[in-house]
């Protein structure tokens, strides 16, 4: 049974940029689950709208919906969709707005939580949740109305591989029920086995895909680099309890960590466990943060001290993007630290990004939004990097570009911390940090402690 159908759908971002969906078709079925690939920037993500009847920009071409279809987004960037202060308020948003009765709320709520594995508080503040369970939240707001039609840009790259599994079982529910679904993803293989029809969007139009092998987190095969260590020593976390003012510790390093220049470290641990906070700290933009024994380049962290010195990419990319073309964006900080304008060209260059030189980066998606932030940085050759997640929202293509400049900028003496929610077989690390139950350490240790265990 028919619920929805696009019939030769035109649209683009402006007069002088060609047609990102030129004559696209899509005809989906009661409990059918497609699955959208394409390269970074391909409107991907402009597609979902446009299916989920919130496209503020005008197209063309016909859009059939099924009689009282109701439609369950959940965007790329989880922080777009906030739109109340807790975690039970925000659900019960779309409750409110069908006119259900308040006391028959709290328990869809709470089973809405419990189907997407987000176990806290109804009081909790969305503010204190990490990117991925703010994407488990937006999930069951979504799912707390029970959609015809649900959603998803890239969920894989906002979840922990426990995530993942739990969102597979419950898609696959859901499909049981004759609900269907539409992802956008780069990794399909991990929702392999729920996938009826996989699309490439290619030249704005959509054709058959092809299976892709499952990509693997094993750190059994990752080879430390063979670099030598360069003396200096960037960052030092003695061992400490990680926490908040007036919280519960958040995590405990138990044992000394140092990255030095010219070594690739790689912090992976699951949604929530803390990641994000540790490089904002090291930044020294961490709020309500208790003293702890951590230097960077031999200083206590602080705002503003570390000057082209030390970079920092945030996991909302759009915090970092505030300049009216890509070009002038990267220039900004190259201005402000009187280093060659030239250098902004040469990244774009080899990023091959050149192309969007004169385009709005607030225009631009979601992952390409991400590689501009990034080189921004880059092109600074700073003697620290630190990156929030910095291959999310990216093709193969692009994760590829931005591997060889990280392997460039590692052998000029950068140091590099990043983090990630698996291991990163494509990238070669010197070494792995783990957060894993509520403890920071290396990857040896870590693999210790479970062996004691």
């Amino acid at each position: 049974m028919k619920i929805i159908a696009l019939e030769g759908i035109h649209f683009g971002y402006g007069s002088h940029q060609s047609e990102i969906l030129d004559d696209l078709n899509l005809v989906i079925n009661r409990g059918e689950c497609h699955c959208i690939n394409g390269a970074t920037g391909s409107g991907k993500s402009s597609l979902l709208h446009i299916l989920a009847g919130e496209q503020c920009r005008p197209y063309e071409g016909d859009v059939y919906r099924a009689p009282s279809l109701l439609v369950g987004l959940v965007m790329q960037d989880p922080n777009a969709q906030v739109l109340r202060q807790s975690v039970g308020a925000e659900i019960a948003f779309a409750l409110e707005n069908l006119g259900i009765a308040a006391d028959l709320m709290v328990e869809k709520v709470q089973q809405s939580l419990r189907r997407v594995g987000l176990y806290t508080s109804l009081d909790t503040p969305v503010e204190v949740l990490s990117l991925g369970q703010k994407y488990r939240l937006m999930m069951a707001a979504q799912l707390v109305f029970n959609p015809s039609l649900l959603l998803l840009d890239e969920p894989w790259a906002q979840l922990d591989d426990n995530g993942v599994k739990e969102l597979n079982g419950v898609l696959k529910a859901l499909l049981e029920d004759g609900v269907a679904i539409v992802m956008v993803e780069h990794n399909p293989s991990a929702f392999a086995d729920l996938v009826d029809y996989l699309w490439l969007l290619e030249g704005g139009k959509l054709r058959a895909g092809q299976r892709q092998q499952a990509q693997t987190a094993d750190l059994v095969n990752i080879r430390p680099s063979s670099k030598p260590r360069h003396r200096e020593c960037l960052v030092n976390i003695a061992p400490h309890q990680f926490r908040f003012i007036d919280q519960e510790p958040l995590f405990e390093c138990e044992q000394e960590l140092s990255l030095h220049r010219g070594e690739i470290v790689a912090l992976v641990g699951d949604n929530g466990a803390g990641k994000s906070s540790l490089l904002k700290t090291l930044a020294g933009i961490q709020a309500n943060i208790t003293n702890l024994p951590i230097t960077v380049m031999a200083k206590r962290p602080q705002l503003g001290i570390y000057g082209s010195d030390l970079g920092l990419l945030m996991q909302r990319p759009n915090r970092q993007l505030f300049e009216q073309t890509v070009l002038t964006e990267l220039q900004f900080s190259l201005k402000r630290f009187k280093l060659p304008l030239a250098r902004a060209e040469q990244i774009l260059t080899e990023l091959d990004l050149l192309k969007l030189a004169d385009s709005s980066p607030h225009k631009l998606s979601y992952g390409q939004q991400h590689i501009i932030a990034l080189a921004s940085l880059v092109c600074l050759q700073p003697k620290l990097l630190l990156l929030d997640d910095p291959f999310a929202g990216l093709d193969k293509y692009h994760v590829a570009k931005v591997v060889q400049i990280l392997l460039q900028l590692s052998a000029q003496g950068c140091g590099i911390l990043l983090t990630s929610h698996r291991g990163l077989p494509f990238l070669a690390v010197d070494r792995y940090w783990f957060i894993e139950n509520g403890h920071l350490g290396d990857g040896a240790q870590i693999t210790e402690q479970a062996n004691v265990g």
